[in-house]
């Protein structure tokens, strides 16, 4: 654009818009966005304010270190929103699958059979589980608790948001795939572990910073 208004002898106007950012002053001088041009709005004029609770956990073991964190994470759903959305990232689809039968394990040995994070009748249940293809969706759906990640297929997914966006569950359990372009009305997100495995260094690496956010 910068090009073409050079070539064209005529001044474009471009304006950015962003949310989360770790480095918004390296984007703003890519943009050669002059002085008093770029608008930094902190966390503090939210118009829903957001608090952030840290948890250190001191397994080495990655797998040991998620498990840790289950119970934990379970106190704070009765803690922070027993009754409101709450959403749970973990780093791999098999985390998925984990922490949401963990989390139905601990809700049965604390509230006996009836889930208190399903918001559907039995029909609406019986509906939603019929359209459900992936086995252990069907299975954490009974309680209230839905599962997202790239391994369902594109009808589950949908399915789940679906069920999530209208307070039909109350718990969604899902990859960092879902935090990109979607606007979820949850009051609690548990972000469970800031690391995830790359293939390509075959190891265990730091999330980057603007993910977190």
């Amino acid at each position: 654009m910068g090009y073409i208004g050079k070539k064209t002898n005529s001044k474009i106007r471009m304006i950015g818009l962003s949310t989360a950012m770790a480095n918004g002053a390296d984007v703003a001088n890519w943009f050669g966005v002059p002085q008093g041009f770029l608008f930094n709005f902190r966390p503090n004029v939210r118009p829903v304010p957001v608090e952030i609770h840290f948890k250190g956990f001191t397994d080495k073991n990655y797998c040991p270190r998620m498990n840790s964190m289950n119970k934990p994470a379970f106190n704070d759903i009765q803690k922070f929103s027993p009754h409101s959305p709450v959403l749970i990232f973990v780093s791999s689809r098999r985390q998925t699958r984990l922490t949401a039968l963990d989390l139905i394990q601990m809700s049965m040995n604390k509230f006996g059979e009836t889930s208190p994070y399903l918001r559907m009748d039995h029909m609406e249940l019986s509906n939603a589980l019929s359209l459900t293809q992936d086995s252990y969706l069907k299975q954490t759906l009974e309680f209230g608790i839905g599962m997202h990640h790239a391994g369902l297929v594109s009808s589950d997914r949908r399915l789940v948001e679906d069920l999530f966006v209208q307070n039909k569950i109350q718990i969604l359990v899902a990859t960092s795939t879902l935090a990109w372009g979607v606007n979820f009305p949850a009051k609690l997100v548990i972000i469970k572990g800031t690391e995830y495995f790359d293939p390509n260094q075959k190891n265990y690496v730091d999330m980057p910073i603007s993910d977190i956010l």
